[in-house]
């Protein structure tokens, strides 16, 4: 399997589990907020990973990115079946991503720095598939705290899965950490 073609398969399977955990949830459990433990809700932590997707999307055919021009579609916040729709979208468009589309150089803009970063699709894919896992972790935590179960291995690193794979080792939450046994 090519580089290409892994980092695209993450990324679908990334979007997938997200699906999948959306059809545990009822629409009050997206929308509903857990202060002070959270300051957002799960549908905004989607509305977020979504919206970093469309922003690479959208904007290769300019040659630039900049994930700070989110559009910030509140839809995507409140509508758990636009979010679900969505996320198939998004899955049908990195299909469709062609070998120019990874061989092709980008800049990247952000209101951290002055002027722009040079980067390329392999790398932002990566970027997308990390931060889509990090806020899966805290959306795992919200969606337990409904009585929920998502996927045990919902929110863990790919290279977390490996190790625990090598370890042999089912993923499970609250085991002892080997720094406290």
């Amino acid at each position: 399997m090519s580089l290409d073609n892994s980092l695209l398969e993450s990324n679908i399977e990334a979007l997938k589990e997200g699906a999948e955990l959306l059809r545990l949830l009822e629409v009050g459990q997206y929308t509903q907020g857990f202060k002070p433990a959270f300051q957002s809700t799960i549908g905004a932590h989607f509305r977020h990973i979504l919206e970093h997707y469309r922003c690479l999307l959208s904007q290769m055919n300019t040659g630039s990115f900049c994930y700070d021009l989110r559009e910030r579609d509140q839809l995507l916040e409140c509508d758990i079946e636009y979010a679900a729709q969505t996320i198939d979208e998004l899955s049908e468009q990195l299909t469709s991503l062609t070998e120019s589309d990874f061989s092709r150089r980008y800049m990247i803009t952000d209101h951290q720095v002055d002027g722009e970063v040079e980067t390329n699709l392999p790398r932002e894919l990566l970027f997308l598939q990390s931060h889509t896992v990090h806020h899966y972790a805290i959306i795992g935590a919200m969606t337990r705290a409904f009585g929920k179960q998502p996927e045990d291995d919902f929110g863990v690193a790919i290279a977390t899965r490996e190790h625990q794979k090598r370890c042999d080792k089912e993923p499970t939450f609250g085991d002892t950490p080997p720094c406290a046994q």
